[in-house]
């Protein structure tokens, strides 16, 4: 599988580079909780309420089927809009397992990540040609710079 770096990791904090590169990651983080937001209200599922201290399991599906089927969905839509899983590992990054609202979503989005990685047939739009993952993705959502 292919290595993976967070958008941080070659920024100096409080850098125009670092609060420009934030600022993006932020606007994929608001579309990507409207995503998973519209799946789960419009299929009537609660996201996932986790006790405080839960460590968040990027490899755990759900156990219901149709939840899993409702998760296979929001790939899919990840996958169409180019968005692959380096993208929602970035999202992730600025969640907290300590806040109640940002854990429901780590309890969705890092197994997304985890079927999306671990299926390049099944959601296309993740890999290059090489089969290396693209690591610029979502900016189909973004065509303009964001400005900071």
């Amino acid at each position: 599988m292919p290595c993976y770096s967070a958008w941080y990791e070659f920024l100096k904090p409080d850098s125009p580079e670092y609060r420009e590169t934030k600022a993006r990651v932020e606007a994929k983080l608001s579309s990507v909780q409207h995503i998973v937001d519209y799946y789960y209200s419009t299929h009537n599922f609660k996201l996932p309420e986790l006790p405080r201290g839960t460590d968040i399991d990027p490899f755990r599906q759900p156990r219901s089927k149709a939840e899993l089927k409702l998760r296979e969905m929001i790939c899919h839509h990840f996958a169409c809009d180019g968005v692959n899983f380096c993208t929602l590992y970035d999202v992730c990054t600025l969640l907290s397992e300590q806040d109640d609202e940002q854990r429901s979503y780590l309890a969705v989005i890092m197994p997304c990540a985890t079927l999306m990685r671990q299926d390049k047939e099944k959601y296309p739009s993740n890999w290059s040609k090489n089969g290396n993952a693209l690591k610029e993705s979502g900016d189909a959502w973004f065509p303009a710079q964001v400005k900071t």
